[in-house]
This record gives structure tokens, sequence and C-alpha cells, in this order.
């Protein structure tokens, strides 16, 4: 506490016990209360009232001036290396801005439905994860194909296809039929061509599409 302060406190320290000590007297002895009393009290209460105001308006200022120890980084200050959302785990996603557990759990899962992303646009597949969430962490994040698990069209079975978020149960059905009858599809135009897959899913899912022989 500074001096000025302390020497405050002090003066209204010895005030309030004259003020008591007097008032004491006073009733001890009804009829003789000294001249001046009444307007010692009401000096004694502004000098109280003072202090306190002095006091809060100091707290004020001490509430609206940043703390230098206590201050947190934002979460970019961590990203010290663009992000690879098909192997980063759920803490690696948590620095990402606007990216939470919640958020962070479900592109991890959802990575695990796909076999991975080929395209970041993909994000905004991740329910609730909004295109301005993408906007803002598009900067910071990246995507390796390498580890993407593709899809073995002429040999996977029925329940492997059915499993891929982007293929239902009758694209699923027309292609397991027709790679069984003509002995296996060879590319990608020829699901166009027999319209195996409307021309939507087809562009989703070509990336993720091997076409290897049995």
């Amino acid at each position: 506490m500074p001096r000025g302060e302390q020497r405050a406190m002090v003066l209204l320290s010895l005030l309030l016990i004259i003020s008591l000590g007097v008032r004491t007297a006073v009733q001890m002895r009804p009829g003789k209360e000294p001249p001046g009393l009444e307007q010692f009290a009401m000096e004694s209460q502004q000098v109280m009232a003072s202090l306190a105001e002095a006091d809060s308006l100091k707290r004020a200022r001490k509430g609206t001036r940043p703390s230098r120890a206590g201050s947190a980084k934002p979460a970019l200050a961590m990203i010290v290396a663009p992000i690879n959302i098909n192997t980063a785990d759920s803490a690696g996603l948590l620095p990402l801005p606007g990216i939470g557990p919640v958020f962070a759990g479900r592109i991890i899962r959802y990575r695990e439905l796909l076999g991975g992303y080929v395209d970041k646009c993909q994000l905004t597949e991740v329910y609730g994860l909004s295109e301005e969430t993408l906007l803002l962490i598009a900067p910071y994040i990246y995507i390796d194909t390498a580890a993407i698990e593709m899809l073995m069209i002429n040999s996977a079975d029925f329940r492997t296809l059915l499993r891929h978020p982007y293929l239902e149960y009758e694209s699923v059905k027309a292609l397991v039929k027709y790679r069984d009858m003509t002995g296996g599809i060879s590319s990608i135009q020829e699901i166009r061509q027999h319209m195996l897959l409307p021309d939507s899913v087809l562009k989703r899912i070509c990336g993720y599409l091997d076409l290897s022989s049995r």
C-alpha cells in the first residue's frame, strides 16, 4: 500500500477511535454533548467515503489493465507447420481456429468413414462445420493423399462398398451386379457410360476408386 494511503488509514482510525470515545462519554453523561461533535462525525464519514471511492477507482484501473503474465496466447501461435488432416490426431487439430474437441473428434470420425480426405472442401461435410470455419482453417492445413484408403471396386464385397458415405444401397447394387456380369470395371468412363453412378456421386467418389483387376 502506498505511503499516502497508509497515513490516511492511520488518520481515519484515529478519527474513528476519538469519535467512538466521545459518543460513549456522551451516552454516559447525557445533556453534556460537546460542541462540534455532530460536525466531527460528518467529517469522519466524508473521509471514509473519499477513501472508499479512491480505492474503488484504483481497483477499476487495475481491472482494465492487461495482465502480461496471465494473458493467453492465441491458438494460432501453436501452429508451427501446416497440419495434415489425414494423419493428425484429435490433439493435433485443436490449435486450428474454430476447432474444439467436438469438431476435432467429428473430423477424425468422418475421415475414417471416407478413408481419408482428398479435398479440403470435404470438411464442410463434417456435421456442423461451416464454410466460414473452413476458410479460417484452410491456410493452416494440407492434404496428403498417400494414406487414402482406396475402394477396390472390382474385389470389395457389398458391405465394404456400402460403408462409404458416398455410396447408397442402389448404387452399390448396380456396381456389384455390373462387375459380376462383365468380369470387372476398367475405367471411370465405363461407370459413367453405363450410368452405374449418378454424375454427382461419381465426381465425389472417383478419388477413392481403385480399378485394379481382381
